[in-house]
């Protein structure tokens, strides 16, 4: 799974990176970004690349009440395509999540106190170049007050969400945890992006693991654990006196 990442980037390198316009918004920089916040992510249009902003956490078009239930901010990509929650925005509407690296935490034994499990790693490219995380987005309109006093649909709020496709682990991440986001290299991002590529076979395709030797990772602090740390602290290597052991029994 993929349940915090950094997004230290700035909108230039964003930009720049993946080969868009600068956009006329600006973005917050996070080193914790947690699903609900606001995040950037490319998609295409028209044969060209945007960038637009995104609420972590996907939200179905057909969704009642966005404040309902956990927020969908990872998606199985082995059942995203039949799954009622992602299957349209699998065929039509997909994006890519920049990341410049992602935090796991190794699963522990059951019953295992916080300050007792492992520590979470940071997960990032080996050539230094930032991670492009295959996503799925979706558009949510709120329904329209019985009074009228809403209004038509084009002048109500429009809650565009997305959520990160998720695979199978590869013999690097399998120690770390048994799931990790689906990472598109460059060659796929055009195909990855172009709504008119429509065929579930192909698409299911681009979502196997990462290829090995693109990764690494060290172990850091458990501070990032609080959705309240967003800096630049949180990716430095932790101190060895911080980890304790594991209980096994």
């Amino acid at each position: 799974m993929c349940g915090r990442f950094v997004s230290a980037a700035s909108l230039e390198q964003i930009a720049a990176h993946f080969d868009t316009p600068l956009p006329g918004f600006d973005a917050p920089r996070s080193y914790n970004v947690a699903p609900t916040a606001d995040i950037v992510a490319v998609v295409g249009n028209d044969n060209a690349r945007s960038l637009e902003t995104f609420r972590w956490g996907l939200v179905p078009a057909w969704s009642a009440d966005p404040t309902k239930g956990p927020p969908l901010f990872n998606a199985r990509s082995e059942t995203a395509s039949t799954k009622n929650a992602f299957r349209s925005a699998f065929k039509r509407r997909r994006c890519i999540v920049p990341a410049d690296g992602f935090y796991e935490w190794p699963r522990a034994p059951k019953g295992t106190s916080p300050d007792e499990r492992p520590l979470p790693h940071y997960i990032t490219r080996t050539d230094g170049g930032m991670l492009a995380m295959a996503g799925l987005w979706e558009r949510w309109w709120p329904p329209e007050d019985p009074s009228g006093s809403s209004g038509p649909v084009s002048e109500r709020r429009v809650l565009h969400s997305a959520t990160v496709l998720t695979t199978a682990a590869n013999d690097f991440m399998g120690p770390i945890h048994d799931r990790m986001p689906v990472l598109l290299e460059r060659s796929a991002w055009d195909a990855w992006l172009d709504p008119a590529n429509d065929g579930i076979d192909m698409l299911s395709a681009m979502c196997a693991p990462a290829a090995e030797g693109i990764l690494h990772s060290h172990q850091v602090g458990r501070a990032v654990g609080n959705v309240r740390n967003s800096d630049a602290s949180l990716i430095e290597p932790a101190d060895p006196a911080e980890a304790a052991p594991v209980r096994l029994f």
